[in-house]
């Protein structure tokens, strides 16, 4: 029955793949500038089509990806997120932190995969935001390809949230591995230091919310971001359709006036914010 399932769901994998592939060669031919260029990005990311440095940087990546995956080691982590799909944690429950025990390889099983990674490493690339915000950092590989496009193509930083502090302390050891120097990991629940963050750091231009997976929280975060963003600014969110909060919360940015061009990938939305645009447009791949 798992391989089973495995199967099933590499054929539906690579069906959305044919899907987003043929669907990013109309987006490429679109009037509309900001839809052909991101038409470019997922054409490219689909084809993983990398110059030399790139290449350089996302095969260290990787291979410190592998090393994480094999990595048995335990650590102590507070997860004041939603848990799985399935978790129905009260905010009480989440305020104060669930507690446990797990390797690190286990753990590393839920950073985003090469294709998601690549992705945010391909729009950073293609747009050079000079500030850009992470919530959730997790081990810290895909914030790795995030500050690593802006080592390369805008000479940006990377301000990375985490509430737990083995993550945290895993994380910085990660990045100083790679010989990443632009990326600051604040450490603690991001309703606690999250408007200081935004205070000390505006005008933010990009933000990747990858974080608790809670319908009110996730709304609320993109909330208190809003009035920080720069003119033209992106804005991902992560594991949109993960429950149904979460599908809830995505329908009601994707509703929110201030999100001008929407593109929704099923796993993760991009919003683009952008205060000359005047017409609102959704795409769903």
């Amino acid at each position: 029955m798992k391989y089973i399932k495995s199967f099933i769901r590499f054929i539906i994998w690579n069906i959305w793949l044919f899907r987003v592939k043929t669907k990013s060669k109309k987006m490429i031919k679109d009037p509309d500038q900001i839809v052909s260029r991101f038409g470019s990005i997922l054409f490219d990311t689909i084809k993983r089509r990398l110059n030399i440095e790139d290449k350089i940087w996302v095969d260290n990546i990787e291979a410190l990806r592998k090393d994480l995956s094999k990595d048995k080691s335990e650590v102590i982590i507070t997860d004041f997120g939603a848990g799985d799909s399935k978790s129905n944690r009260s905010d009480s429950e989440m305020h104060i932190g669930q507690v446990g025990r797990s390797t690190i390889a286990e753990i590393s099983t839920a950073s985003k995969s090469p294709f998601w990674s690549l992705l945010l490493y391909k729009i950073i690339s293609e747009f050079k935001p000079k500030t850009a915000l992470e919530l959730g950092t997790c081990l810290g590989i895909s914030s790795s390809y995030q500050a690593a496009a802006l080592t390369i193509y805008s000479s940006g930083k990377l301000l990375t949230m985490e509430g737990s502090s083995s993550l945290v302390e895993k994380s910085r050891e990660n990045f100083t591995y790679l010989g990443l120097l632009n990326i600051e990991v604040i450490e603690g629940r991001f309703s606690d230091n999250l408007h200081k963050v935004l205070d000390d750091n505006q005008p933010i231009d990009y933000v990747f919310i990858d974080g608790h997976h809670d319908q009110n929280a996730t709304i609320n975060y993109f909330e208190i971001i809003l009035p920080y963003l720069s003119e033209q600014s992106i804005i991902i969110f992560d594991d949109i359709s993960w429950s149904k909060g979460m599908k809830t919360a995505w329908k009601r940015i994707v509703g929110n006036h201030n999100t001008k061009l929407n593109f929704d990938l099923k796993e993760i939305g991009v919003c683009f914010l952008d205060k000359q645009r005047l017409k609102k447009r959704t795409i769903k791949i």
